[in-house]
């Protein structure tokens, strides 16, 4: 695990930035500290932080180069299959210098090119350079594991793990303004935009070429749908014999492996797996200070269960409060899924033991875990009776308080959001389920360019239930759950590898029927049924919570302070020229009643993007 960066130079203005990747690469140590390195050539270089997992042996540092200097390559990611492809190229006559996959991928993009991608299990994000023929591979794994940015302009173009580096370069920095409306909608900026126009997100299965100091884009992988003929307890026995090899895949290390372990069934299921090929399987768990949200206690029961050498941290108010400042100065664009905070804390306490966790992360959004996923379901096969029981219940409530922090609060907000879908088809009413913040509200927010949130959902069968998972693949899982633990957790170094996400499970699960997954007694059956014999049926029994920190409690103190400081004067909003002060001033008077709903996401996206734009926009 890493932090890549480089640049091309496409004219000698391009040119003059190529000394600057020294400093770009000090801002990518945090993803690698154990070496730093960078290469320069005529017209473009190569730059590289490490994180060592795989042969910690100074040899397999990088940038790698070939003897005759013809190929060089950074390399962010593991692979997975690398002894077997290395059996394989050493019946080619390779000769390795080396124990870890980084030689065999670069040996296998010496000898395949391109054709490498469809032989690789693993997640990464790779720059290949051939001197020769002056071109540039890039790639991202099939899932988006793994991040890629590219920036690019009239004079150079620019690859790297993390958005902060470009700014070490003459980029420009206008604003995406459909990204920054995505972003106040979803939390989050789908791909492949990003808050900056002239930076994309390489997708996931996607390469690039630079050649000739053109960018060329292509998909070499994509999710597509096939139709499995098994039975469900054939289903069940397959998604076993899948999951245990990945997981055992990815125990793989020449460092401390461990777990994070929520106690609900995803992490659960992976740490269940995990011990029986490591038996001193240490696990973590992070828990709150609050009753609603604290649910450090079910995790202990799985390793009570299970035997793993458990570690609890609760976080109190004072550790928002300490960390603040500096979780935010992690977010390379406008990032605001509140338990992004809770990850960053857990990575924060966890990385003194372990330089690897495994994590349930995937099996969400591959076997319908998400409660919108079951609303789905029974909205597809509603009654009449049932219909108006909502519309009944919805307007009933609707004068009480709807938001997230308390149980109470938290039915009221599912049952007016399933109200409001009652009106509309499949493929609306995922969108609007999707959105943290509704468009009535963003709209008083901008003060121009307002725009309606929109995601290219036209792409998926929006008769097949399935369509949702393709979607939340497509977009929730790369863009919010993907990004947020590499985020958070190469904050402190610490790779997280993710066993659901291996691509023949992804397959898999993606040709099963929706039934296979959730019916009217919730979702993930099939994940359920399959290793139910490996833990507690109360991990099973439990209903779905996401995974939330206690955001408006936490902020209490603190939000006056910011509301109060330069970010959100009259006069420093007026020179930004994005938001309304009035409108500002109306949230900040009304945010701490009951009535606030879910405003104070509204609220801490906003906090987000002013700490973002005044720390990269505001001083260029």
């Amino acid at each position: 695990m890493c932090g890549i960066i480089g640049i091309w130079a496409k004219n000698n203005l391009g040119i003059q930035e190529l000394p600057k990747l020294s400093n770009a690469v000090e801002k990518l140590k945090h993803r690698g500290p154990d070496a730093a390195s960078f290469q320069l050539y005529e017209n473009c270089g190569f730059g590289h932080t490490r994180l060592s997992i795989i042969d910690t042996d100074v040899r397999s540092n990088q940038p790698f180069i070939s003897e005759d200097a013809r190929y060089t390559m950074v390399f962010n990611g593991e692979i997975y299959n690398y002894r077997d492809l290395r059996a394989n190229l050493e019946q080619e006559g390779v000769h390795f210098k080396t124990s870890g996959d980084t030689e065999v991928l670069f040996e296998l993009l010496k000898l395949k090119g391109k054709a490498a991608l469809q032989l690789l299990d693993g997640f990464f994000a790779f720059a290949f350079y051939d001197a020769h023929e002056q071109t540039i591979l890039l790639a991202r794994d099939r899932i988006g594991i793994k991040p890629l940015l590219v920036y690019e302009d009239e004079d150079k173009i620019i690859f790297s793990s993390e958005l902060q580096p470009f700014f070490d370069f003459g980029i420009k920095v206008d604003v995406n303004e459909t990204a920054l409306n995505n972003y106040f909608g979803f939390t989050y900026t789908p791909a492949p935009a990003t808050m900056l126009k002239n930076v994309v997100k390489i997708l996931p299965g996607q390469l690039a070429e630079i050649k000739a100091g053109e960018l060329h884009l292509a998909q070499y992988y994509s999710l597509e749908v096939a139709h499995s003929t098994l039975g469900f307890e054939e289903a069940k026995i397959q998604l076993r014999k899948l999951v245990k090899t990945s997981v055992n895949n990815r125990l793989l290390a020449d460092v401390p492996v461990g777990c994070f372990l929520s106690g609900g069934v995803d992490s659960s299921v992976i740490a269940a797996v995990a011990i029986q090929e490591k038996p001193d399987l240490h696990t973590f768990s992070i828990g709150f200070d609050h009753p609603y949200f604290n649910e450090a206690g079910y995790a202990k029961e799985v390793a009570k269960h299970i035997g793993s050498n458990h570690t609890e941290f609760i976080l109190t108010k004072d550790d928002f409060k300490e960390n603040f400042q500096d979780f935010l100065k992690t977010i390379d664009e406008p990032f605001a899924d509140s338990s992004a905070f809770a990850v960053y804390m857990l990575s924060k306490k966890t990385k003194p033991f372990v330089t690897v966790a495994l994590s349930g992360d995937g099996a969400d959004e591959l076997f319908g875990g998400y409660r919108k996923h079951k609303a789905m379901f029974q909205m597809a096969n509603l009654s009449g009776t049932k219909r108006n029981l909502i519309k009944w219940g919805a307007g009933f409530l609707k004068p009480l308080k709807s938001n997230r922090s308390s149980r109470i609060g938290e039915f009221n907000r599912k049952l007016q959001k399933l109200n409001k879908g009652l009106k509309d088809e499949p493929k609306d009413r995922y969108l609007n389920w999707c959105q943290f913040i509704e468009s009535g509200t963003r709209k008083k927010l901008f003060s121009k360019n307002f725009k309606e949130n929109s995601l290219d959902l036209a792409r998926f069968d929006w008769n097949d239930l399935n369509a949702q998972l393709f979607a939340d693949q497509t977009y929730v899982l790369p863009n919010d759950m993907l990004k947020k633990v590499d985020l958070m957790s190469m904050a402190f170094a610490l790779e997280v590898r993710v066993p659901f996400l291996d691509h023949k499970i992804v397959e898999f699960a993606n040709s099963l029927p929706f039934s296979y997954k959730v019916n009217n007694q919730g979702g993930k059956q099939l994940l359920k049924a399959a290793f139910s014999d490996l833990l507690p049926a109360s991990v099973f029994n439990r209903p779905k919570k996401g995974f939330e920190i206690p955001l408006k409690d936490w902020l209490g103190e603190t939000l006056d302070a910011i509301f109060e400081g330069e970010l959100f004067t009259k006069e420093y909003l007026a020179r930004q020229g994005q938001f309304e002060w009035e409108y500002i001033q109306t949230l900040r008077k009304n945010w701490q009643k009951s009535s606030f709903g879910d405003s104070i996401y509204l609220v801490w996206a906003l906090v987000v993007y002013q700490y973002w734009w005044n720390r990269n926009i505001h001083n260029i």
